[in-house]
């Protein structure tokens, strides 16, 4: 992953969570300090969080740090479904793959 793919990665995920807690840009800056720009250009993958104002951000939209590092290619335009469930069965072992197998199964034979 490059930087610039990674910079967006985390604006899109402290969009996510500031509209989870129905904040404004304006909002968030105010509760943390900022300038709305700032936050403006973090959302869009333009800039960083300085490390020191990052339990700050974390405090405003009450997560954990971690969170912000999660990715989740679910949300993305270039989701491609079966290279993805690929990718997730070739991390299980037999066990799991046996559960997937049989979660599959039913759900194929219920009409959703």
């Amino acid at each position: 992953m490059n930087e610039k793919t990674f910079r967006k990665l985390i604006g899109k995920r402290v969009r996510y969570y500031r509209n989870l807690k129905n904040l404004t840009q304006e909002q968030l800056a105010e509760i943390m300090d900022f300038n709305t720009k700032s936050i403006s250009l973090l959302e869009n993958g333009h800039n960083y969080i300085a490390l020191n104002k990052l339990p700050s951000l974390c405090s405003a939209l009450e997560i954990e740090p971690y969170q912000l590092f999660i990715f989740d290619k679910r949300n993305t335009k270039s989701f491609n479904i079966k290279a993805d469930i690929q990718e997730i069965l070739d991390t299980m072992d037999n066990k799991k793959l046996k559960l997937a197998y049989n979660l599959l199964y039913t759900l194929c034979n219920y009409n959703i």
